[in-house]
């Protein structure tokens, strides 16, 4: 399809509906989907359109002074231009799985380039699913050399962004500036609840009655970053250790699905430490 989606958010005013459709209009293209929403607190604007047709390279080359002339900033992103993900993963293999089945079934409108791994324990999950597996052991003191590493594998593959499906590691700057906001984590709590080892654990010595799970984009600041999915669950006293992971595991592979799929399809706009999610 010859189509695309523009997203854009400038300070609010009128007319911006009417002069983005005009834009695409007088271009040759057709609306499919609007959506747009208004940050009252500080009258910001956002807007996501999904149209089809037109010359999408005069878009793309008339755009950047379309978007100065209303100070906007904006951005364009073409169907035929399919985005590439990089996942990053450790021991645990929930997650991986359900990523590389929705990818199967066609849920995920990005392709998976690779997996890489501090670990070689899931090298033959990878290789079911035909995806190339690297292992990259992160030694203590040599944190750079590693990330180095990771990021000549994901520019070789043209990675688009990065999910952290379970990656048991924090992330140096380094790899967190070369992919800023599109490195996707998935924290096993309720941000910012029950920080660090043995979330379930603290849960069940709290006796806790809500459990959940967070998708964030990876910042500096661990498990700080823009929050673009989260989902809770109703536990009780009769819910042991076993059963509060087994269904954080759940909630995990939900939450980390959601955000990714969403990022793929250019519903995420991030706004300082906020995040507007549009269906």
């Amino acid at each position: 399809m010859n189509s695309a989606v523009l997203t854009i958010q400038c300070a609010d005013a009128r007319g911006i509906v009417y002069n983005v459709a005009r834009f695409i209009f007088e271009r040759g293209g057709n609306l499919i989907d609007s959506q747009q929403y208004t940050e009252e607190l500080e009258s910001r604007f956002f807007m996501r359109v999904h149209f089809d047709g037109g010359d999408l390279d005069e878009i793309a080359r008339e755009l950047p002074a379309f978007a100065d002339e209303h100070g906007m900033e904006a951005a364009l992103s073409r169907s035929t231009q399919r985005k590439r993900m990089a996942i990053m993963v450790s021991k645990y293999d929930h997650c991986l799985y359900d990523l590389f089945l929705r990818h199967q079934y066609g849920e995920i409108n990005a392709d998976i380039a690779l997996v890489v791994s501090n670990h070689p324990d899931l090298k033959e999950v990878a290789a079911r699913f035909n995806v190339p597996y690297h292992h990259v052991p992160v030694v203590p003191g040599a944190r750079g050399k590693a990330e180095q590493q990771v990021l000549d594998l994901c520019a070789a593959a043209g990675v688009d962004f990065v999910v952290l499906a379970r990656y048991m590691q924090v992330l140096s700057p380094l790899l967190v500036d070369a992919y800023r906001r599109r490195i996707i984590n998935v924290h096993h709590g309720f941000l910012p609840a029950f920080q660090g080892a043995r979330p379930y654990h603290q849960a069940y010595e709290h006796g806790v009655k809500l459990i959940g799970a967070s998708s964030h984009y990876v910042t500096e600041e661990l498990d700080r970053g823009p929050i673009i999915e989260q989902e809770t669950i109703r536990v009780n006293h009769t819910h042991r250790v076993s059963d509060l992971v087994a269904l954080g595991r759940d909630l995990e592979r939900k939450v980390l699905s959601n955000a990714v799929k969403a990022h793929a399809e250019e519903r995420i706009m991030v706004y300082r430490q906020r995040t507007i999610v549009f269906d």
